[in-house]
């Protein structure tokens, strides 16, 4: 049998037999389970950033020992500035930078994303827009002092600023994370949120959050345009059902959406989701090959049906009491509007 199919059939043996030492797996998320391991046979690659998604004690503890990437241009227009668990990402514009999420604090803030936009060249002070992906603190925590310190636009959705709101005071939920800033744009689903000549697409995916954020950010690569997917909501541990069948319903609709624009990759708030530490380091190793974050979209639609799978079998396996040690985050149902 060869290595990689051994390995294959090892993991997903070790993961199903672990958790079934505690409690029988429910027959419906041994099904999730097994087409989420389906779908990530046919990927490109073995690394595998949408199972993530199924094995949360392996994917959590993987975005802190990842080698903190410098900042580093990724493509003509977009950088990434975030360390190697959270992933802010900023589009460099003819009026100036539109950055996407804010890390935990001030103190990321100054450590982390000044610092790298300077490193790469870019003048903070040309700070405009930041567009909060979804509303954790680990995502808006550094928002207050940005919009203090630079006077930037902050865009989020209703449901996420109401949820932020009712969140911000429980310190098990928002500990070690700044201020939500000053509720300040709404995002509706469908919008655009443009600044010079950048133009970023906006979808409400509701399911991690009741307000999660997807994207289509336009890109140059080497001078030829580019088109990027950007899912702000992946992980679905500790869920609502509510929010289980929002997020299977948000993931259906994203596979059409993006597969309607023929993206040619995708972007994410965490790097262990788009594997964006080992793409920048590849990146500085062999400059002149392809860029690895252009995976396609046949790769890009395989994640996104692989996060869904997995999706299915977390929210299986809560269903029968069987939790992955996530603290629940159940918002009010009445936040939750799912697009059509």
């Amino acid at each position: 049998m060869p290595r990689k199919m051994l390995g294959f059939l090892l993991s997903a043996s070790l993961l199903v037999s672990v958790t079934a030492s505690a409690q029988p797996i429910p027959a419906a998320a041994q099904k999730a389970f097994d087409a989420a391991r389906a779908l990530a046979a046919q990927e490109k690659g073995w690394r595998h950033p949408g199972l993530v998604n199924c094995y949360p004690h392996d994917g959590l503890p993987s975005q802190a020992v990842n080698r903190d990437p410098l900042p580093t241009k990724v493509f003509d227009n977009l950088y990434y500035l975030g360390n190697g668990q959270f992933g802010p990402w900023v589009i460099d514009t003819s009026e100036g930078l539109i950055l996407i999420d804010s890390m935990n604090n001030s103190f990321d803030v100054d450590k982390y994303i000044i610092p790298g936009l300077i490193t790469l060249g870019l003048n903070p002070d040309r700070l405009k827009v930041l567009i909060i992906s979804h509303g954790h603190g680990d995502h808006y925590g550094g928002g207050r002092y940005l919009q203090d310190k630079f006077h930037m636009k902050v865009y989020e959705t209703e449901d996420d600023y109401a949820w932020t709101d009712m969140t911000v005071g429980n310190q098990r939920v928002s500990r070690g994370t700044g201020s939500p800033p000053t509720r300040d744009q709404v995002v509706k689903d469908g919008d655009t949120v443009r600044l010079g000549d950048e133009s970023i697409k906006m979808f409400i995916s509701p399911g991690h959050t009741p307000g999660s954020l997807s994207m289509l950010i336009p890109v140059k690569d080497h001078g030829v345009p580019k088109l990027l997917g950007y899912f702000g909501g992946i992980t679905s541990g500790g869920l609502s059902p509510a929010l289980h069948k929002a997020f299977d319903h948000s993931y259906t609709r994203l596979v059409k959406l993006m597969t309607d624009a023929k993206i040619d990759g995708y972007i994410a708030p965490h790097p262990n989701y788009d594997d964006a530490v080992y793409k920048i380091g590849y990146m500085a190793l062999n400059p002149k090959d392809p860029n690895p974050f252009l995976v396609g979209l046949d790769q890009t639609v395989l994640f996104l049906k692989i996060v869904q799978q997995c999706n299915l079998y977390n929210g299986a396996l809560e269903a029968a009491g069987i939790h992955q040690g996530f603290e629940p985050r159940q918002p009010p149902d009445s936040l939750i509007h799912e697009p059509q």
